[in-house]
């Protein structure tokens, strides 16, 4: 009998990879922090309670925008995920000790 060798092919080797990569980079983490950013904001902002919830909504938009530009503008791929989610978890924790 003859065996066959399964190999992947090489264009899956490494752009498609990392820009699948900075894709979920900016969807997922980039979600995130928006998502804390926008809880950071609406504890922290001095309005009022329905003023600080719809100006931190609408930033929100804002900062999910910048964050998937941050992911494909960065150099590494690994750096467009690691920054997103280290600005998360310092907002998470910021999140935590305020509220």
């Amino acid at each position: 009998m003859q065996t066959t060798k399964l190999t992947l092919p090489k264009t899956l080797d490494s752009d498609r990879l990392k820009i699948g990569f900075r894709a979920f980079s900016a969807i997922f983490a980039g979600y995130l922090l928006a998502a804390t950013v926008s809880g950071l904001l609406a504890i922290t902002l001095p309005f009022s309670a329905i003023d600080n919830v719809l100006t931190a909504m609408m930033l929100s938009f804002t900062v999910y925008a910048t964050a998937g530009i941050w992911a494909f503008s960065v150099q590494n791929h690994w750096r467009a995920l690691s920054d997103l989610l280290l600005l998360s978890g310092l907002f998470y924790l910021l999140i935590r000790l305020i509220g």
